[in-house]
């Protein structure tokens, strides 16, 4: 998959938004026409699964020595087609876009 880092540096007070829902629309305005297929938060351990939407078992969130397991970057490309991770380092957040 391909990456790209954004990193947001300021030299006064301000500081760059963190809600997934702006970083969404830089990273859907910066790469257009991509859209999101998911993302990922490392703070606060969330990501857009579409097995929990469908009321499954999340595979991403068990060990990785379970064989149910299933990487969630592996699992975007996959069934998402997600072709670019856009990592935010102030945010600590990944924006998967395909």
């Amino acid at each position: 998959m391909n990456t790209a880092t954004i990193n947001i540096v300021t030299e006064s007070g301000m500081r760059a938004s963190e809600i997934i829902a702006d970083l969404r629309n830089a990273s859907e305005i910066l790469y257009y026409p991509m859209r999101l297929v998911g993302f990922r938060d490392y703070k606060l351990d969330l990501h857009l699964c579409h097995q929990e939407q469908r009321r499954e078992e999340c595979t991403h969130r068990l060990s990785e020595s379970d064989p149910r397991y299933v990487d969630y970057e592996a699992f975007l490309e996959r069934s998402m087609h997600a072709k670019i991770r856009l990592d935010f380092p102030h945010a600590d957040i990944s924006i998967y876009l395909g």
